[in-house]
């Protein structure tokens, strides 16, 4: 099959970026490509209209993969359905208890962040959306890993010895498998110092109607404003709102985590 050159130019400027994992300037970008500047310099600025490429440093003139490129990822990853209806939930959830909200999912085995939100109060804890992070160091992650089949948690995690972020971080599988069931019985997972020192962290898995866990929802906040009632009560709030999502999304479960053993809930 013929392909259009403008086209696979386009492709391939999108992964020499992504793949350099850096900003570029027009001359990396026309040695990276083996392409005319002139040719290079009307691809990128139509590039960078759309929003696919952002200029990083006006003085050097370096690009970067733009935000509307990671928001088609995002549909691509997630599906529309997902971002609308937990987009004002979490933004809810941010601003009344004054945690930062996060979305996350599970790909190729990794913890990808895809949205979250901010509450109008100066203790924030950020991070760079689309970033990604070992699923058994996050409570999102953990959140997902308590939904998930005993033969998935092994072929993500290997079912040995698992390496940490921080001091705090489980890095045995025994461990882990330990977390797994406490996450599963109290509905929701707790993430203590071990995927960032000063930051403590509750989540909680977001199923679809045919009953996958499909994303997690979680806040976080200062390790140092976190106790145990705090935690248990952000946890009990962030599983009412992530079963929300899931019902919104057609699950009818009656609580999150049903397991079942011999086809019988348990």
């Amino acid at each position: 099959m013929k392909e259009n050159k403008s086209a696979a130019r386009t492709i391939d400027l999108l992964v020499l970026i992504q793949s350099r994992n850096s900003s570029l300037t027009l001359t990396e970008i026309c040695d990276g490509l083996s392409i005319p500047k002139s040719s290079a310099f009307e691809l990128v600025q139509t590039l960078t209209n759309k929003g696919f490429l952002e200029v990083e440093d006006e003085r050097l003139k370096t690009y970067k993969l733009g935000l509307k490129l990671y928001q088609v990822g995002v549909s691509y990853l997630t599906g529309s359905d997902l971002h609308r209806i937990a987009r004002p939930i979490m933004a809810e959830l941010a601003e009344q208890t004054g945690t930062t909200a996060f979305l996350a999912m599970e790909d190729k085995g990794e913890l990808v962040y895809l949205d979250q939100a901010e509450p109008s109060t100066s203790v924030r804890t950020a991070t760079k959306l689309g970033s990604r992070a070992p699923m058994h160091t996050t409570g999102l992650g953990k959140a997902l890993l308590a939904a998930y089949s005993e033969q998935e948690v092994l072929r993500i995690t290997g079912g040995g010895d698992l390496s940490g972020q921080t001091a705090y971080s489980i890095t045995g599988y025994s461990q882990l498998e330990a977390d797994i069931e406490l996450t599963r019985s109290r509905g929701y997972a707790v993430d203590l110092r071990e995927s960032d020192i000063d930051i403590a962290g509750v989540s909680s898995a977001v199923y679809d109607w045919k009953h996958n866990a499909i994303a997690a929802l979680g806040v976080a906040t200062l390790h140092s404003q976190m106790d145990d009632e705090r935690i248990d009560a952000l946890g009990k709030r962030v599983s009412e709102e992530a079963l929300r999502i899931s019902r919104k999304l057609g699950y009818v479960g009656t609580r999150l985590y049903e397991i079942y053993k011999d086809d019988k809930l348990v």
